[in-house]
């Protein structure tokens, strides 16, 4: 799971671009508009067999981080990311 607060008025962009990085793998993209602060939080789908530190190795290359860092400007403060085992529903 990766997740950052939007810059302010930023938070469109902010999920353009988190749509955009997932490349084609397997994932979703949620928002969250708060009075205080908007999120975005992506949701990418790893294999079970991913190391802690959220990098995963696709079987046809290297391995990759789950995200590029976002732009400059979209975020406010640090994007966040964790690694999670889905236990039900089994895959």
């Amino acid at each position: 799971m990766w997740e950052a607060r939007a810059a302010v008025g930023r938070l469109d962009e902010l999920c353009a671009w988190a749509v955009e990085a997932l490349a084609g793998r397997e994932g979703e993209v949620y928002l969250s508009r708060q009075p205080d602060a908007d999120l975005v939080v992506v949701v990418l789908r790893l294999p079970d067999a991913a190391p802690p530190t959220g990098y995963a190795a696709p079987a046809d290359g290297p391995p990759r981080a789950p995200l590029p860092a976002p732009p400059a400007g979209l975020v406010a403060g640090s994007a966040h990311e964790w690694p999670f085992q889905q236990v039900h529903p089994a895959r």
